[in-house]
């Protein structure tokens, strides 16, 4: 089993169960990417997976992770070990003027270890993150059926048009806030702008079979009271008990 390389701060617990309800050998069209670990199941199950992001140094790192991730590696140690807080802050600021494709992967990656979050543009320093183990799970990572798609502009919702021939569309959305990412509010590079009620609006009056992944809010669970909703457990289990859940998926089928 592959696994992604990078550290996702969402860590989803569905994993396994949004695999079990798309077949394989299906055409899946995903938004929201960011750590993969559910794009790269799907592909592990059989299914051609486009990944869309409206993010430039994500989908730049995924491409050159699928093309030569030891370039990558090779990079990251040699920033590493990150020499100070004041340092980690500099290069959380500065990482994307660095020249050539595979040193702001590189960087990328290696913020992505040493941070306390798991984002690149944000957290503490933390150099003992980053073990020989994440290298070498970079240094290995093949993945087949995983392609990256860049949709250029501000709204990631306009890829949604482009997935013409998608069986079926997933936006793995993490977490929920009435106030997440508003126009206006600082957010790294890394990071997608989501309005919730835009994403609800936009799934609404879509034809085509999707599936939602959210972490744990009761505000989810009302606003798609109409869709089919299961509540998954920190053991990846589905569960009745709200207290128990860590994630919800939506589905429309």
């Amino acid at each position: 089993m592959t696994h992604s390389p990078l550290k996702d701060p969402l860590s989803f617990r569905s994993v396994g169960y949004v695999r079990s309800l798309i077949p394989t050998g299906s055409i899946v069209h995903s938004f929201l990417c960011y750590g993969a670990d559910v794009e790269i199941a799907l592909t592990q199950a059989g299914c051609f997976v486009a990944a869309h992001t409206n993010v430039y140094p994500l989908y730049e790192f995924w491409v050159c992770a699928l093309h030569n991730p030891r370039r990558i590696v090779h990079t990251a140690l040699h920033f590493y070990p990150i020499k100070s807080e004041m340092m980690f802050k500099v290069l959380q600021g500065a990482w994307r003027e660095y020249d050539g494709h595979y040193t702001r992967a590189g960087m990328f990656f290696l913020l992505n270890q040493c941070s306390s979050t798991g984002l690149i543009s944000c957290g503490e320093l933390k150099n003992e993150n980053f073990t020989p183990r994440d290298a070498r799970r970079l240094d290995r990572f093949r993945v087949g059926n995983l392609h990256l798609v860049y949709d250029e502009g501000e709204d990631y919702l306009d890829g949604v048009s482009r997935a013409a021939d998608a069986d079926y569309l997933l936006f793995p959305v993490g977490k929920y806030s009435l106030n997440l990412f508003e126009e206006g509010t600082n957010r790294g590079a890394e990071m997608t702008l989501v309005n919730h009620k835009k994403l609800r609006a936009k799934l609404e009056t879509q034809e085509k079979k999707w599936l939602a992944i959210y972490k744990y809010h009761p505000q989810v669970l009302r606003d798609y009271e109409n869709y089919n909703v299961t509540m998954i457990s920190k053991y990846g289990q589905p569960t009745k008990h709200q207290k128990m859940c860590e994630d919800i998926v939506i589905a429309n089928f």
